[in-house]
């Protein structure tokens, strides 16, 4: 393992540990405890780290400090990317339902100091009551770290969480034979299909999306480095990090576990003995059960939702491209005969199946949008960069190969290939447009002065947009989703909410945004409280304290 390996392996091991520590501490019955559930993954990613000490082996692979160094900049560079998006304010800058229903669990757990146990709550939140939580404890968790919120904290947690993925998949790539520069290469390949590689959270508002990415990645990564060289402790890693994969996103489990099933029944594996098959088995099968059958229980009925529709990206040469599905087909085939890729491949194969099985069980009740089907290429997009890597290095890996040259980081080529990529693939990212946010700090605030003085159930939403109004009534306020009031919102329109304001009919509160409130709503009704661009305003006749 190199040390950039082991950093690596370090942090996300913090970082999982912290939510499956956070959700036993819950289970316990002792509420939400950050510094807790901190504390406690902290010790537990230690002991992990002296006992790999303890076991290593001399290192012999050269490069390491150009790993370290390529690594720490591929994870700085995507972190300062990513949040520049929402800088100064850092606030998700997504868009859609899905958005509004993370924060509103972002919500619930702040306000109650606990994960959702109440089953009565279906109706209020819909199917966030039985949601896996590892990503919004997580959120809170930083929020109290740091002294803000779950709201602010969500997005730089998640963007610490992709750059953190994307290099995983540069030690991915390194540990199947890449050379340095076309293991680079990998990374940057994830910006063909910039969509699933960040979109899903800086445009889409999937919010846990790029926490449970992370640990399935981790887990792809914690297989390959048991199958280099299998031990106790790289079982452990790979349970640490499916466990926390199931926590924050289940579907996500088959594919890891597929891989791992497949390389500790191999043939080679058998001639070791039953006892070398049977223990990691149990370390990796054993929590991963126990943790299922604690989350599921009671909540059976929700495991349905694998055959509905949802919205999501189609997959379409528009949303994924052409060339990295063809650069991946060529390195499968460039890869077969390669003993360090076979994790990788088998990976992919592993998604495929997945994602077709689940599109079957859709289409066989009627869903128009096979969702969970879909959302499995926001996962295939990763292997299938390591496979494009491949078949863009393999010209320059024969002919070293026929000149018997050890150290294929010394290919020019290369170099020129990643620096050719970087200019034609990640510059346009770069220089794309910000998208207007539904999200508004002072709206928030405004939200939460009028949740706190009692106006939260009366309000209306003189805002920009309906994704806004329904952000500001679930997440912000906290009211229920199975109300007629919810379907009011789903014919949100703006100049119809201004309406009433100007007739004086009107419910008793509004949150507004006061750059497009017109002047003669202004004039007609009393603004009870102002912050920034946002204010609750009441009509003359209002009550702080009553809703009429």
């Amino acid at each position: 393992m190199s040390l950039a390996e082991a950093i690596a392996r370090s942090i996300t091991c913090w970082l999982a540990l912290a939510a499956i520590a956070g959700y036993a501490i819950d289970g316990l019955g002792f509420g939400v405890r950050p510094w807790a559930a901190l504390a406690v993954a902290l010790g537990l990613t230690g002991a992990l780290r002296l006992a790999t000490d303890r076991l290593r082996r001399p290192v012999t692979r050269s490069g390491q400090s150009a790993d370290l160094v390529a690594w720490t900049g591929i994870v700085i560079f995507l972190i300062a990317m990513f949040l520049r998006l929402s800088w100064p304010s850092l606030v998700p800058p997504g868009r859609g339902p899905d958005l509004t229903h993370h924060l509103l669990l972002v919500d619930y757990i702040q306000q109650n100091g606990h994960l959702v146990h109440d089953r009565s709550l279906d109706g209020a939140m819909g199917e966030m009551a039985h949601y896996t939580p590892a990503a919004h404890l997580l959120a809170v968790i930083a929020g109290v770290v740091f002294g803000v919120d779950g709201l602010r904290a969500f997005f730089p947690l998640a963007v610490v969480c992709a750059a953190l993925t994307a290099g995983f998949v540069f030690l991915i790539a390194r540990r199947t034979g890449l050379a340095l520069p076309y293991a680079i290469a990998a990374v940057v390949l994830l910006f063909l299909p910039a969509p699933y590689f960040f979109g899903a959270f800086t445009h889409d508002g999937f919010l846990a999306q790029p926490v449970s990415t992370l640990f399935a990645v981790a887990a792809w990564w914690a297989i390959a480095q048991w199958d280099d060289r299998p031990s106790t402790i790289g079982a452990i890693a790979i349970a640490i990090f499916l466990v926390a994969t199931f926590l924050s996103w289940p579907i996500w489990i088959g594919p890891p576990l597929l891989v791992f099933f497949a390389l500790v029944l191999k043939p080679a594996a058998a001639q070791e003995g039953p006892p070398s098959r049977i223990a990691p088995f149990a370390i990796v099968v054993v929590p991963l059960l126990a943790i299922f059958l604690v989350h599921s229980w009671n909540r059976w009925g929700w495991i349905v939702i694998v055959r509905t529709s949802g919205a999501v990206l189609h997959p379409s040469l528009e949303s994924l491209g052409w060339l990295l599905p063809l650069l991946a087909a060529i390195g499968i085939v460039f890869s077969l005969s390669d003993r360090r890729a076979r994790v990788t491949i088998v990976l992919l194969m592993a998604i495929v199946l997945q994602a077709v099985t689940l599109f079957a069980i859709a289409k066989a009740q009627g869903a128009d949008t096979p969702y969970m089907a879909f959302k499995m290429v926001y996962l295939a997009i990763y292997p299938a960069v390591v496979l494009g890597a491949f078949a863009i290095a393999n010209p320059e890996r024969v002919r070293l190969a026929r000149r018997r040259e050890p150290d294929q980081s010394k290919g020019a080529l290369g170099w020129v290939i990643a620096a050719l990529l970087v200019i034609l693939v990640v510059r346009p990212v770069l220089n794309a447009p910000r998208s207007i946010p539904v999200v508004d700090l002072d709206l928030n605030a405004a939200g939460q002065w009028l949740r706190a003085n009692g106006g939260g159930t009366c309000s209306d939403y003189l805002v920009a947009d309906a994704e806004t109004a329904y952000w500001l009534h679930l997440a912000v306020l906290g009211n229920p989703r199975s109300t007629e009031r919810m379907r009011e919102l789903d014919r949100y329109d703006p100049r119809a909410a201004m309406a009433p304001w100007i007739t004086a009919e009107g419910r008793s509160y509004a949150i507004a945004d006061l750059r497009l409130l017109p002047a003669e709503v202004r004039s007609r009704v009393q603004i009870v409280t102002q912050i920034g661009n946002a204010a609750v305003i009441a009509r003359p006749d209002a009550t702080i304290k009553g809703c009429d």
